[in-house]
């Protein structure tokens, strides 16, 4: 067989695999494009879809002689910390939430184990990474379109919410893939055409995230800057492929800015969008042509070893010196950089908004977050080997709190989330995942690679670090479209880099794991999957029987679920079934006792048959697990005056 033809043959047995990884990763963008992935019945099908797949590579993939090691010391982590996560339903207040975090766990277990094996298989790295930045590009692309017909739905608060329905999930969505992006624009080994629409989608996404006023996404892009530049070994092309980018940022922030100020001050926000879009537009068409000549240049032109190393000494001097002077400049209008910091730290603490009438870029309030973080570590102190159980966090939240505060579910801290409800254990375990993932990359990055390997390995290592600074302040493991790409990134640096002629172990048991996993994900996941299907017939229907029949399929499915018992109350009382409503709000009580909604209801609807020592009892119990709900108080207080007016009257 000639070399032409092995090369070919080559070609195609890498087709199927790359095909197959650029799948998963738009079933991320899937996601993106309806809340995130965050409700059950939109991140449920991509698990089975998974599952199908990770029991097929089980059965049929070749693997050959390659070395697994690094990645099976890495799945046996994240698959201990699927298993600890599920666990944890035993120790659980509530248990239906507990068994919703399992599943969402075996969807990313399993995003893992596909990609490790795909790539394993052949899968091109830059292909996929490529699929990436292309997918949020598309829907990047399709809001902006949206916008001037949709501003009303696609904005809340004056920030863009987008398609994640979350204006800081939204921008993660947007920017977690932007430094690979930068990798695959700045390759000479990928067409020039695909370097111009990953680099144009790049800029595109970058710009709209501006809209979302995320100070989360700012400060986790400028974290990981370092970590592209340090971890890149090719510093000058990434330099020239952030280049565009910055330069279309530059011009277009101002008019972006002026969209929240306009929405702020209710002026005409349709204009102000409307002049901010153009320079989107003319920024993404921009980097793109910027792009395609730039590949066109590389195809004709490849300078010389010591060009390209004295332009980068030349670029670190330059960047060095512009560090120093910027640095200079803030220390000067700063003043004392202690002081400052901690004036900043107190305007977090404090929810001080100072600033924000300019930029909310400008401002440091924390918008509740050391609250959730204060509750958080006092649940870790208090359980610090298991935690409070798997999304368990919400419940303590509203006993615990020291100041009164909306609504949250999580405490927007994936470390601080990860300790209190699955404890020390479940820290370790997830962390040490995550760090020997990196550090298989960093391995292979510094012993092995050559120019581009680096820069692969460093575009991914930047990304994984952006992820997990903004998770490190927001709740982004409860939204696929956002950390499903982090798993797939972390997949591809613990993944084997070329094959080995080592003789890989453990080939069936590996073989017989994945499938036993893949069993495991279905019998956990389809269950939620039927339950929320049910649910949200009863809601589609105005036929009291039809949607207690449907209630009552779910809860056959998911008995743990406290939300479909309080569905159920709710139907039952619309019909007029009182005796099967009482009954159904005890089960919700039951079902999570340490939550103060279950007992809210019951006492309002006990108020509303005139049951007023119930509904007192009831209300009392609420208050005790929510201190500081003000309403409560008030529903409470008006009630006693009303029962003690009774009495007197009746006397």
């Amino acid at each position: 067989m000639s070399d032409r033809s092995v090369t070919a043959s080559k070609a195609q047995e890498r087709l199927y695999p790359t095909l197959a990884l650029v799948a998963v990763a738009l079933l991320a963008t899937w996601m993106g494009n309806f809340d995130g992935g965050y409700f059950v019945g939109t991140w449920s099908p991509p698990a089975f879809a998974l599952a199908i797949v990770v029991l097929l590579i089980a059965v049929v993939a070749p693997f050959g002689g390659i070395s697994l090691r690094w990645a099976v010391f890495a799945l046996g982590l994240f698959a201990a910390y699927t298993s600890w996560t599920m666990a944890s339903i035993l120790w659980s207040s509530n248990r239906g939430d507990a068994w919703l975090a399992t599943g969402q766990t075996y969807l990313y277990l399993l995003t893992f184990l596909v990609a490790v094996a795909l790539v394993t298989l052949g899968a091109s790295r830059r292909w996929v990474l490529a699929a990436t930045v292309l997918g949020p590009g598309i829907i990047a692309t399709l809001t902006l379109l949206a916008l001037p017909s949709r501003l009303g739905e696609l904005f809340d608060d004056d920030r863009l919410v987008g398609t994640v329905g979350y204006y800081n999930g939204e921008a993660a969505f947007l920017l977690v893939p932007f430094w690979v992006a930068l990798y695959v624009a700045g390759s000479r080994r990928v067409t020039p055409v695909l370097r111009a629409a990953v680099l144009a989608g790049a800029v595109l996404s970058l710009n709209l995230a501006v809209l979302t006023q995320s100070r989360g996404a700012m400060v986790a892009l400028a974290v990981s800057l370092p970590v592209f530049f340090i971890f890149s070994g090719q510093r000058l092309r990434g330099f020239l492929a952030l280049l565009p980018a910055a330069i279309a940022l530059a011009v277009s922030f101002p008019s972006l800015n002026q969209v929240y100020l306009t929405l702020s001050d209710g002026g005409d926000a349709a204009k102000a969008l409307e002049g901010a879009s153009l320079l989107i537009w003319v920024g993404a068409v921009g980097a793109g042509l910027y792009g395609l000549c730039w590949a066109f240049v590389d195809a004709k032109w490849c300078p010389g070893k010591r060009l390209v190393r004295s332009s980068g000494a030349v670029l670190l001097v330059a960047c060095l010196i512009g560090f120093t002077i910027g640095g200079t400049v803030l220390v000067e209008r700063a003043g004392e950089p202690v002081g400052e910091m901690q004036q900043r730290w107190e305007a977090f603490k404090t929810n001080d908004t100072a600033g924000q009438d300019q930029s909310r870029y400008l401002s440091a309030s924390g918008t509740g977050r050391i609250e959730n973080w204060q509750v958080a570590w006092q649940d870790f102190a208090a359980s610090p080997v298991f935690g409070v159980g798997a999304q368990n966090w919400e419940g303590t939240y509203y006993e615990l709190r020291e100041k009164p505060g909306g609504f949250a579910r999580q405490p927007h801290s994936l470390p601080l989330e990860v300790l209190s409800e699955r404890g020390v254990v479940g820290g370790a375990l997830l962390f040490g995942f995550v760090g020997v993932c990196v550090a298989a990359g960093l391995w292979h990055r510094y012993t092995k690679f050559h120019s581009e390997g680096k820069a692969q390995a460093g575009a991914l290592v930047a990304a994984v670090a952006y992820w997990f600074v903004h998770s490190s302040v927001e709740w982004f493991w409860q939204i696929p479209a956002v950390t499903m790409p982090a798993i797939l990134f972390l997949a591809m640096l613990v993944a084997p880099w070329k094959t080995s002629t080592e003789q890989a172990s453990l080939r069936w048991p590996l073989r017989l794991g994945g499938a036993g996993l893949a069993m495991l994900a279905l019998l956990i996941v389809t269950p939620l999957f039927v339950a929320d299907r049910g649910l949200t017939q009863s809601f589609a229907t105005e036929d009291p029987e039809l949607a207690l029949a449907s209630v009552e399929r779910a809860q056959r499915y998911n008995p743990l679920d406290s939300r479909l018992a309080q569905r159920e109350a709710e139907v039952a009382k619309l019909s007029g079934d009182w005796d099967r409503a009482e009954g159904a709000y005890k089960r919700a009580i039951r079902l999570n006792p340490d939550h103060y909604a279950p007992y809210a209801v019951l006492a309002e609807a006990y108020q509303v048959r005139g049951r007023t020592e119930e509904a007192l009892r009831y209300y009392q119990k609420a208050i005790a697990l929510n201190p500081l709900d003000y309403r409560l108080k008030q529903a409470f207080k008006r009630l006693q005056d009303a029962d003690l007016e009774g009495q007197d009257s009746a006397r």
